[in-house]
């Protein structure tokens, strides 16, 4: 896969068809929303490499950007990984609008997990995450465990 950093644009070949939207409340001094869109995929004509709009309002840099690949899908994760790298970069925080106040800088952009590394090293990483969230799961579900024990003993008819 090719992972591009999202290239900037300022020509305005077609009208960008927005396919998806997300408002971030920004928690700094200057208060605001952020609206982030993603256009659909597009092969501009002549070309081999896809690309995926996008464009991120109320930071200052209201350009639109791009996420580039090989194919559409691709080209649309590559959007996302940018999205997320240029919130970073923002140093602002920011908090996915309607979220509970305590989902300070969540923005629902998340890492992804890097391909360029090989296989084994993907797989190594799945692993952990697998075991850290394991590790959370565990007492909850152990938790419901016993609870569902307990219902079933008291619903079990009694004999004479």
């Amino acid at each position: 896969m090719i992972m591009s950093k999202p290239k900037k644009t300022t020509s305005k070949t077609k009208r960008t068809r927005w396919i998806a939207e997300r408002r971030l409340e920004r928690r700094d001094a200057v208060g605001g929303i952020v609206v982030v869109r993603v256009g659909s995929p597009e092969l501009p004509p002549g070309d081999d490499v896809w690309r995926c709009p996008f464009v991120i309002l109320g930071l200052g840099d209201d350009s639109m950007q791009f996420g580039k690949s090989i194919d559409s899908m691709a080209a649309l994760q590559n959007a996302l990984i940018g999205i997320r790298s240029k919130l970073v970069q923002s140093g602002i925080p920011l908090r996915w609008e309607g979220f509970p106040e305590d989902a300070e800088n969540d923005t629902g952009f998340h890492m992804v997990m890097p391909s360029g590394f090989g296989l084994a090293f993907e797989q190594r990483m799945e692993k952990m995450i697998q075991g850290e969230i394991e590790e959370l799961v565990r007492p909850i579900r152990e938790r419901h465990e016993r609870r569902e024990a307990r219902r079933k003993a008291r619903a079990k008819p009694k004999t004479e």
